[in-house]
């Protein structure tokens, strides 16, 4: 259940990301050159972080997957 909160907290960071970017857009047209590449930098960090754990997050389910399926529980309903 642990790389749920990963998987949320990664489409989190990228939904700050994406708002950052729309930030950057309305500095571009008032012509505010230098406070534009300040954000845009950081939402660059920001949103290749969501994407580092959104990967993670998969892969992690992916990994957990397998290991269910090579190592049954024996008390498990659903292998009866």
């Amino acid at each position: 259940m642990t790389y749920w909160w990963r998987e949320l907290s990664g489409w989190l960071l990228i939904g700050l990301a994406m708002l950052g970017f729309v930030l950057v857009y309305e500095l571009a047209l008032g012509h505010f050159l230098a406070e534009m590449w300040v954000i845009a930098v950081i939402s660059l960090v920001v949103f290749w972080g969501g994407i580092q754990l959104l990967k993670v997050a998969i892969a992690a389910r992916i990994c957990q997957q397998a290991q269910d399926r090579l190592y049954p529980a024996k008390n498990d309903k659903r292998t009866k």
